[in-house]
């Protein structure tokens, strides 16, 4: 009675699988469609299949090149005055192990919990 049981459980597993795999081919068929459409549906690949004054953007589609070229001058003075001290200040910290600018107060009582 066992091996009966068991040979009608192989055949359901069996079918489950073979459905699982249909189901799973299907599935692959209509992402890799909706895959092809969007590639089909594309303006552009390259800047090649542009005019001469447009280019391809990240959404496929050309676009004309401005007329004006905007560059905005930046100052990084203070980020790097700051990046400078907060080095000078790890290396100190490194080197000597000790924290400047701290209050003994504070330093007896980080030595209490540690």
């Amino acid at each position: 009675m066992s091996q009966k049981d068991n040979s009608k459980t192989r055949k359901f597993h069996k079918k489950g699988s073979t459905a699982l795999a249909l189901i799973a081919i299907i599935l692959a068929i209509i992402i890799l469609a909706v895959y092809l459409v969007g590639i089909a549906q594309r303006d552009c690949n390259s800047n090649k299949d542009c005019p001469e004054n447009a280019y391809c953007g990240t959404d496929y589609e050309c676009h004309d090149f401005p007329q004006q070229i905007l560059v905005k001058e930046a100052n990084y003075v203070p980020a790097s005055i700051i990046f400078g001290i907060s080095l000078i200040i790890a290396a100190y910290v490194y080197r000597g192990g000790k924290i400047p600018f701290v209050k003994k107060k504070i330093k007896n009582d980080l030595e209490k919990y540690n």
